[in-house]
């Protein structure tokens, strides 16, 4: 909402008192708040998933479903996620044609889902033995299926959003991560050696079906009822230039988020990739508080350009205030927080979370700087940042993993924030300042959706997440 005052009303200007107004009241910090308790809530729920996991399956097993489940996660993005941020910026103004709109993007993402995890299965032997069970028809198909339903879970989220019906997404964030919980339960007296990807797979259906049908028979409709006779549905050519130009640092950014776990899946046993995943969850809870404050950030300072620097020293500060002693006592208690998962995961695993603790620290300059650039419709300097800080962890993960183990990771995350920190530093302090440049273009682009399950440890994600599509 653009606050005036009595002498700016007639011009529109935005009041400059309104970045000093009190949180409860202020929309970016309301909303980033918001966001960041949602983060928690789900990263609390896909923990709580891990520790039941750890009460009643073997690290072996742990680590194969893990496995399992960021091979899908990784091939589903590859095509869903261009799809996400298109749908939630071209859905609102299809009018009349958004039932088209949404069957060719539906059809699209699954005949691409379907190559994608066809290559993926033909080249089994190239991944690692973790991946052996996928072997045969029968399991190559239910695992294509499951590619299938988790792009489906993906652009269900940018279609709620499009819709103006984002209140569904925490629902189904809810269903599926209760639904996984009981299943995994359920399943691990039957089905031991699988039960970790089956309840989550199976799960996604707890979100999908409902509000699937909730989008068809009720959702679409309204919109269509609504929608003004005159109005122009956007065109192939608009649709495709948007996807061309989110896709490229989102693709980076999906890199980093999905192909590091499969990486080190392919390159550890399984009883260090149980160990690897869940605490990849842990910092990618913490990681998201400040992209979520980051998204806020970008959302208001984009409807209020002159506000920038002051909404970026607010945002700043309070991320600094909630996600800095976090950090600190994840890095310092780090072996207490882990032996709660068993006996074997501190010793494990303990130096990879310090490292991670320590990232974050950096991650917070990261974010906010990202969070201006896409205020002011900067996404080049977004994609080529993503890009250094993408080739950085994947080089130096390669580098390490042999002579660290996974904790060689966690070095690595650190070394390309930091990295990339002292990159963006400078142009932080211009806007900080209130010395930045102006945006460019007439009009600022229209800020990026929320994508619900994203995975953690996103290196500079261009949507606010949850942690739980991946927790």
């Amino acid at each position: 909402m653009t606050t005036t005052t009595a002498q700016g009303a007639a011009t529109g200007q935005p009041d400059p008192s309104e970045a000093g107004r009190s949180d409860d009241r202020a929309p970016l910090f309301r909303n980033g708040y918001a966001l960041m308790l949602n983060t928690v809530v789900s990263g609390g729920l896909g923990l709580g998933y891990w520790w039941l996991a750890a009460l009643h399956y073997t690290k072996t097993d742990m680590g194969q479903g893990s496995a399992a489940i960021a091979a899908m996660k990784l091939l589903a993005s590859l095509t869903a996620l261009g799809f996400t941020g298109a749908l939630a910026r071209f859905v609102p103004v299809a009018g009349r044609s958004t039932g088209r709109l949404l069957a060719r993007a539906y059809v699209l993402n699954a005949l691409a889902s379907t190559v994608i995890a066809a290559l993926f299965l033909a080249a089994l032997p190239l991944w690692g033995t973790h991946y052996d069970f996928l072997r045969g028809w029968l399991r190559g198909g239910g695992f294509l299926l499951a590619v299938l339903a988790w792009s489906w879970l993906t652009l269900q989220d940018g279609v709620l959003i499009g819709l103006r019906s984002a209140v569904w997404v925490p629902v189904g964030n809810l269903s599926f991560s209760v639904g996984k919980a009981v299943l995994l339960v359920l399943l691990a007296g039957a089905i031991p050696a699988s039960g970790v990807f089956v309840s989550w797979v199976a799960a996604i259906a707890l979100s999908v079906v409902p509000l699937g049908l909730l989008i068809v028979h009720r959702l679409v409709p309204r919109q269509i009822a609504a929608a003004e006779p005159a109005t122009q549905p956007p065109s192939a050519r608009q649709i495709g230039r948007f996807i061309a130009g989110d896709y490229t640092g989102s693709l980076f950014n999906l890199l980093v988020t999905f192909f590091v776990p499969v990486l080190v899946a392919a390159r550890v046993t399984a009883d260090q990739n149980a160990v690897y995943y869940i605490i990849n969850t842990i910092g990618g809870t913490l990681d998201l508080l400040a992209v979520n404050m980051a998204a806020s950030l970008t959302v208001e300072s984009a409807r209020q350009p002159a506000l920038l620097g002051a909404n970026t020293r607010g945002a700043l500060a309070r991320m600094a205030w909630v996600t800095l002693p976090c950090f600190a006592v994840l890095g310092a208690a780090a072996a207490p927080i882990l032996d709660v998962f068993g006996p074997g995961y501190a010793a494990a695993g303990a130096p990879l979370l310090r490292w991670l603790a320590a990232a974050g620290f950096t991650r917070v300059i990261v974010e906010v700087y990202f969070g201006t650039l896409r205020a002011r419709s900067r996404t080049r300097q977004v994609a080529l940042l993503q890009g250094l800080m993408c080739a950085l962890v994947l080089s130096l993960s390669l580098v390490l993993m042999p002579r660290m183990g996974i904790a060689g990771v966690g070095l690595a995350v650190l070394l390309s924030q930091s990295t990339v920190a002292l990159c963006v530093l400078p142009g932080l302090v211009r806007v900080l300042r209130g010395r930045a440049d102006p945006p460019t273009g007439a009009t600022p682009e229209a800020p990026e959706a929320p994508a619900a399950h994203a995975g953690p440890a996103a290196a500079a994600g261009p949507r606010p997440t949850t942690v739980e599509g991946a927790s």
